[in-house]
């Protein structure tokens, strides 16, 4: 049963006080295995307690099915009790820094594909002593666990299986009279013109797409379908002209009226779910993560669906589904063995999975899937079908993160907004994304 209002109220009162009273500096490290309990970061915990932080982005539903797991987990577990630090996306990772560089980071820490960008820090802590005996991933795909595993250590437990994609409204195309695209078979043409043709069809104030030239995962699976890649062992697997063909496909549907214009964008970005004009009605076509649609098909009452990106001479690009998001923890906690318990309680216990639905992906436990595919609503199949279809679709070799992955995101949306807003050139703003590209490699290396 998820919390009342008034005990959200509750968590998020505490987060901010043990927030602004813990300033004090944890030089401590975490030991092996099995280490005995003690005082945790910031405040002091009362005799037999154990006081754990955690830290994650998402949407408010994320938020209110996450304090209901915690609740149930502290019912179970009395002794420890666990404090809430949730946010927005935006500005998380840069307070997670300021606590890192402080000492101060959460017990236990939301990560996105990242993970390896804060492993590389030593920020996080090494879980496989705990694996087997309080963390079982038994029932997990091999290619999970070796996503979060570097140089034989592991540091991330999967909450969920995810794929980028396209999120469309369906009611959108059937009132524009366009055929609804066939996920198997479409292709960048197919793409632009059911863009054109919904902008057309419906007139002004509706339009066939976002703008997606600022968003990351459409740039990568673009470049696969291309026969080309973001990064891969240390070295950038395209070029300028790459660059240029992108922002040029957009520029052409911009032009056209196709797209939404970049002032309109920015006021009503498609990421922040309440602001999404593809949930108003006014948008056909949007990127996302798949499990999101849960969260945007709450708040409207067209028909919502997933679509894989669209397939270039190489295919389609798109990877095999990988993990969404990790659970991980700071290399400087002192209750590894707790921090590890709850992990595990998140992923394998199937009431707290019924809780967590598919809010942070589909759910990595095989069991845990079949328990929860009996309940599915038709949201639910939506999302497994898809999961289904992007892992036949993909042709992609799978994906490796480019190591400054926060960085490499920023940078593509301030050259998206500058060619959208018309204050560089497609050319010149290409070849300032390459510098600066350069920069973070020579950055990482």
């Amino acid at each position: 049963m998820l919390r009342k209002k008034s005990l959200f109220a509750a968590f998020a009162t505490c987060a901010l006080l043990l927030s602004a009273c813990s300033g004090n500096a944890n030089d401590s490290k975490s030991g092996s295995g099995g280490a005995s309990p003690s005082a945790s970061t910031g405040a002091s915990e009362k005799p037999g307690s154990i006081e754990l932080r955690m830290a994650w982005w998402g949407s408010q539903e994320r938020h209110d099915k996450t304090l209901a797991v915690i609740e149930m987990f502290e019912k179970e577990n009395p002794n420890i009790k666990i404090t809430a630090e949730y946010s927005g996306m935006d500005g998380y990772f840069d307070k997670l820094n300021t606590q890192i560089a402080a000492g101060n980071a959460p017990d236990l820490i939301q990560m996105g594909g990242n993970i390896k960008e804060y492993v590389d820090r030593n920020a996080l802590l090494d879980l496989q002593p705990y694996v087997g005996s309080v963390i079982k991933l038994e029932d997990f795909d091999q290619s999970l666990i070796d996503e979060a595993t570097y140089d034989g250590k592991y540091y991330g437990v999967t909450l969920g299986v995810s794929q980028t994609g396209l999120l469309f409204n369906a009611s959108m195309f059937n009132k524009a009279g366009v055929p609804l695209p066939n996920g198997e078979s479409w292709t960048f043409d197919d793409f632009k013109n059911s863009a054109l043709q919904i902008s057309q069809n419906l007139g002004k104030g509706f339009y066939g797409a976002y703008d997606l030239s600022g968003d990351n995962a459409s740039l990568s699976t673009y470049l696969a379908a291309y026969g080309k890649e973001l990064y891969r062992d240390g070295e950038l697997k395209f070029d300028k002209q790459d660059i240029v063909n992108w922002f040029t496909l957009w520029d052409e549907l911009r032009q056209a009226g196709a797209i939404v214009p970049a002032e309109v964008q920015v006021a009503n970005p498609p990421d922040a779910v309440d602001k999404s004009l593809t949930v108003k009605g006014q948008v056909a076509i949007q990127s996302a993560s798949a499990s999101q649609i849960f969260g945007y098909q709450d708040l409207t009452e067209d028909q919502l669906g997933l679509l894989p990106n669209p397939a270039g001479p190489a295919g389609n690009g798109m990877s095999p589904p990988i993990s969404g998001q990790f659970i991980t923890s700071y290399e400087g906690t002192k209750h590894p063995e707790e921090v590890a318990k709850f992990m595990d309680f998140m992923v394998n216990d199937p009431e707290a999975a019924a809780i967590l639905g598919s809010t942070r992906g589909v759910p990595p436990s095989a069991k845990i899937r079949d328990v929860l595919s009996a309940q599915s609503t038709p949201v639910d199949k939506i999302l497994y079908d898809y999961i289904s279809l992007a892992t036949k679709l993909s042709t992609g070799n799978g994906f490796e993160h480019f190591p400054f992955d926060n960085e490499f995101i920023k940078l593509l949306k301030v050259t998206s907004e500058k060619v959208a807003f018309g204050a560089s050139s497609i050319d010149a703003a290409s070849e300032e994304f390459m510098t600066e590209m350069q920069k973070l490699l020579a950055k990482a290396q």
